[in-house]
Formats: C-alpha cells, sequence, structure tokens
C-alpha cells in the first residue's frame, strides 16, 4: 500500500494540511486535466518547499489514464512541506497543498532500508549509500522477466512474483534486476510480453499506452520498494532479437519510466546491453550519450545512471570492454559503471579484470558487476563443461568481484531469470532456454543461496575501505598471475591497510604456498571463513612486527575454496 495515496488535488483556497507520512515514504497526488495529451508529455509539475529548510524539489506529473495524472513523491526531511502545481493546463494550475513528514526511526529503517532514502554514489566515487549515509552493499538477483503474466502477482500477495521476493529476501540479497517493459529486443515477441493487464503498446502501437498494464507494474514496483530492495533496472533491451522500439520512442519510454517511478530506490541502466541497439537501431555514441542526458533531465532525485553492456568482445572499439566506462567515463551523466563479463567459462577471467579495469578509470565511480555467468541446474556441467557456471563458480564470481574493486554484484539463475515454466500458457510463455529448468528449480540453486555469506563476512566490516590489491600476494614465491581463460586459481586480495585484509581463495591451491607481501605492522586476529556454509573459525595470526605473512594451510577441506579475514586485534564488527 502506498503511505499516502491522495484524492485529487484540490484548489489552493481549500487546501488542507495532509497527515504525517514517512519521511522517504511514498505519496502520490492526483490531477484531472481538462485537455488531451499524448502519454509523452509532462503538462505539469508540482513543486514541493521544506517549510523549515526552504529545500524544492519539483516532480513532473504522468499520465495515468483518462484525463488523470499524478505525481509520485518521496520526501527527504521531516518537517512541513508544502507543495503548488504549475501547468498550462488550467484544470491542473495552481493547485496546493502540505505535508506533514515524519522521521523514520531506526526500528523502521532496518525493517526496510529504503526509509534511508535513495542511493547515491559516496563521496569517494567507491561505492553506494543511502541518503543518510549508510553504506549500501549491493548484492543483487537477476527476474528481467518480473513484470510477466508467468510471474504473476496472484491473490492477496500469494502469486509467484511474491514467492520470489520473500525467497530473495531470506538469502539476503538487497536489489533485483528486472526491466520495465520485458519481451522486446531480446525476445522475438512482436509486441513484448503481457503483464496482468496486458501489453504495453496497445496492437503494437508506439503511440498509445496501456494504462491497465502500467498499474500492474506499479503494484511490482511497490512490492519490492517494501520489500526493503532497491530496483536496477533498464527500459528494456532496445535491440539484439529484433529492434520494435525506436530511438525516439526509446527517449519517450525512458522519462516517462524515470518520471512515474523515480520516488522509488532505483540504479538505473539506460539500456539491457547497449550494443544491440547500435547495430540493429544504428544507434551512436552521440545518441546514447543524449538519451543519458535525457533521462537526467528527468530524474530530480539524481538516481544513479549508467548503461549495461554486452559481455562480447568483437565489438567495435571502445565498445568491446565488456563496460560503458571505455566510451562514457568521462560524461556527467554516467554516475556508474554497469559490467557485463559474459555467460561461458573462458570469460569468467573477466570478472576478476573488469572490475579492476573499471576501479581504475578516473573519475572514480561505482563499479557493479551486473551480469557474469549466470548459475544452471546441477546437471549443466556435465552435459556441457564450457558454459553454465555451477554453486563454486557462481560465489567464485561474487567473492572474486568484491575483492577486485566492485561494489556490487548482479547474480543470475537460468531458468529464474526469464522465469520459465512449463505450465503456463501464452500469451507471455518464455522459452525453456538450454535445461528445461523451471523458476522452481532454480530459485533453489546452491550458488544462489551461498550468497549470502559474502555480505555476512563483509558487511559488518570497513569493506568500503578496502582497495584491490591482489598484486601484493605471492603464490609458491612467484608473482600472483591473473585468472585465465584455463585457470581461475589464482587468489584475491582486498586490503585497508593497517586495519583489514581480506582473500579469497579458490579451489586449485591446496598445496600452494600463499604470501602476502606487504602486511603493515600491527596486532591482528586472523578467521577463515566458510564461503559455502558461512562459519568462521580463528587461524594463527602474523606477529605483531611482521612485514609479511605466510598465510596458514587451507583447512579440511583443503582442495575447497576458502575466504580468510585478518583484521586488526580489537576491530568491531557491525549488526
Amino acid at each position: 500500500m502506498l503511505a499516502f495515496a491522495a484524492p485529487f488535488a484540490k484548489p489552493a483556497a481549500d487546501a488542507q494540511p495532509e497527515e504525517a507520512i514517512m519521511q522517504w515514504d511514498i505519496g502520490e497526488i492526483a490531477f484531472r486535466a481538462r485537455d488531451a495529451r499524448s502519454w509523452w508529455e509532462f503538462p505539469a509539475r508540482v513543486v514541493f518547499t521544506h517549510r523549515e529548510s526552504n529545500a524544492e524539489i519539483a516532480q513532473l506529473a504522468y499520465w495515468r489514464d483518462g484525463s488523470e495524472y499524478r505525481v509520485r513523491y518521496a520526501l527527504p526531511s521531516p518537517g512541513l512541506w508544502t507543495w503548488r502545481s504549475e501547468s498550462g493546463d488550467p484544470q491542473m494550475d495552481g493547485l496546493s497543498g502540505a505535508i506533514a513528514v515524519a522521521p523514520a526511526g531506526e526500528a523502521r529503517k532496518k525493517a526496510n532500508p529504503n526509509l534511508r532514502g535513495h542511493l547515491r554514489p559516496s563521496a569517494s566515487g567507491r561505492f553506494f549509500e543511502y541518503a543518510d549515509g549508510q553504506p549500501f552493499f549491493l548484492l543483487a538477483d537477476t527476474i528481467w522477466s518480473a513484470n510477466t503474466l508467468r510471474c504473476g502477482l496472484g491473490q492477496n500477495g500469494d502469486g509467484p512474483f511474491f514467492q520470489y521476493l520473500r525467497d530473495r529476501k531470506e538469502k539476503k540479497f538487497t536489489a533485483i534486476l528486472h526491466v520495465f517493459l520485458s519481451g522486446f529486443g531480446d525476445d522475438p515477441e512482436p509486441i513484448g510480453q503481457a503483464n496482468e493487464g496486458g501489453y504495453p503498446f496497445p496492437d503494437g502501437d508506439l503511440k498509445r499506452l496501456n494504462a491497465s498494464y502500467f498499474r500492474y507494474l506499479d503494484a511490482r514496483m511497490q512490492a519490492i520498494w517494501e520489500a526493503g530492495f532497491v530496483s536496477a533496472s533498464p527500459p528494456t533491451w532496445f535491440g539484439k532479437v529484433k529492434y520494435f522500439i525506436d530511438y525516439e520512442t526509446a527517449k519517450r519510454i525512458s522519462a516517462y519510466l524515470m518520471v512515474r517511478y523515480g520516488a522509488y530506490n532505483l540504479l538505473w541502466s539506460l539500456s539491457g546491453e547497449y550494443q544491440y541497439a547500435m547495430r540493429d537501431g544504428k544507434w551512436t555514441d552521440a545518441d546514447l550519450a543524449e538519451l543519458g542526458e535525457h533521462v537526467q533531465a528527468h530524474n530530480p532525485w539524481r538516481h544513479p545512471v549508467s548503461i549495461h553492456p554486452s559481455g562480447g568482445l568483437n565489438w567495435k572499439p571502445p565498445h568491446n570492454r565488456q563496460s560503458p566506462g571505455e566510451a562514457f567515463q568521462a560524461c556527467e551523466w554516467l554516475n556508474c559503471n554497469w559490467l557485463q563479463t559474459g555467460q561461458d567459462d573462458a570469460r569468467m577471467r573477466f570478472v576478476a579484470i573488469r572490475p579492476r579495469e573499471n576501479y581504475e578509470r578516473t573519475p572514480p565511480k561505482p563499479v557493479f558487476l551486473s551480469e557474469a555467468n549466470y548459475e544452471g541446474p546441477p546437471e549443466a556441467k556435465s552435459l556441457n563443461p564450457s558454459i553454465e557456471a555451477n554453486a563454486y563458480e557462481a560465489r567464485w564470481q561474487a567473492w572474486t568481484a568484491f575483492l577486485n574493486g566492485a561494489c556490487g554484484y548482479g547474480y543470475g539463475a537460468h531458468g529464474l531469470w526469464g522465469f520459465y515454466d512449463p505450465e503456463f500458457e501464452e500469451p507471455g510463455k518464455k522459452a525453456p532456454g538450454r535445461y528445461a529448468a523451471t523458476w522452481r528449480e532454480a530459485i533453489a540453486y546452491e550458488g544462489g543461496g551461498q550468497l549470502r555469506h559474502v555480505r555476512d563476512c563483509l558487511s559488518p566490516r570497513a569493506w568500503t575501505a578496502l582497495l584491490p590489491r591482489r598484486e601484493w600476494l605471492e603464490v609458491d614465491g612467484e608473482e600472483n598471475p591473473w585468472p585465465s581463460e584455463d585457470d581461475i586459481a589464482p587468489p584475491h586480495c582486498a586490503a585497508a591497510p593497517g586495519n583489514l585484509y581480506v582473500f579469497y581463495i579458490p579451489r586449485g591451491n591446496a598445496e600452494r604456498s600463499i604470501r602476502l607481501a606487504e602486511l603493515a605492522p600491527g596486532s591482528y586476529r586472523a578467521l577463515w571463513f566458510d564461503p559455502r556454509t558461512g562459519e568462521s573459525f580463528a587461524c594463527p595470526a602474523p606477529s605483531a612486527k611482521a612485514p609479511a605473512w605466510e598465510i596458514p594451510p587451507r583447512p579440511d577441506p583443503a582442495g575447497e575454496d576458502w575466504a580468510l579475514v585478518l583484521e586488526k586485534a580489537n576491530a568491531e564488527t557491525a549488526g
């Protein structure tokens, strides 16, 4: 439920202060227009003014249905806010009101972290934080097909969509990777995929929106927010399997979605796998930059904006680096770098290489590995060893990304991201994929359940101060190599020198000597951390004056992967 869904706005003389809503909670103001307009026009805006500080926020009104327009908001400060509408339409102009905003206490913030406020890049440019300054540990799960009939809402919160959210919250994911409009460029359906309200564009007519479709999308966005998740979302794929949404419509729908859903907590991507829009729609670098600037012009909440790349290596430079940073790092509209490192074992080495590469770019911007090699069913490796991550590779990717400069990781599971259900009939049935795994099977994959341990290990500690420093490791007396196409065994290290060192030691290191060559002298404690179970136990720490450290032999089973934490002896962990 929305915290406050206003009746239709009243003339200024009749406006009365409304009952209090909570800081950062979602509210709406409704208007009736006199004149008909196209769905992509924004004929009114509301200016919110905080009485105590005079801070202002201006938010556009979006078309909802018929002559109805709405402004959705989330007010950032406790106290009294007044608002006044501005419009060329006389029925929407000069209306006003007042909203009392109560502070969100720590108990409510713990229950729903979105009450901490919208995400923003930290001052260092290395990670995301909530508006109240709390660092955000970005562990995302992928369900590109969230807004479809087969991922239904059901009755009274019992549909597959809500079952999915409850499972991912229990497994400690913090963000949901999904698209607003499913089944366009990346699927063969001619007019996209339907949700409970039908298709987004009636009969494929891009000049019309289906109001019912967006009301069901509203329900999903509200549920994601109430569950405490951040939405990490591109509007859709604009190319790949087909090219349906032209560039002008892409600009229109992007602005519309930002205006309609900008009150929620968002990480925004301009497109899924943007290179396909360049190939299929002949979009240029300048077009993408213009789209980024257009989205930012409709983004008063200042949500971080990026663009999701292809994991392919054969695109024309500079678009062949699995990141937008090579082409757009200097652009002001790009606030962070989303990466994709590819869907096969041969490219898994880039899970280490690309985060570090983008970490080193200037100016610094948060790095989010939004797509890596998705986990498949347990039998996948025996059928085709070169594709589909198993549980070990799923956790390898997450640990490796975080220790090489990424501040976020996006997990994916085959069968779940497309929400395959063999019992679901058209419209909108998703093809089974390589192994016909259903969403009910994929939601239970072992690796997806083990990623919580990455968060449990890092988030209570000073993870935001960690620097990627795998070059400080020596393996069998030699320089630590980067992972290669054939070997992902080389270990990883990130350090806040003198305070915290975190190591990830993959399989294949049972008999190897691993040495930390650069250690700030001090009193430390050391803990082995099992990435499969989350269990931890003490191990011998270096002496107080040691300038280096020979990492102790791996615990049993020594052939498995292990994490190791070396921290100041008096360090405190949060939560």
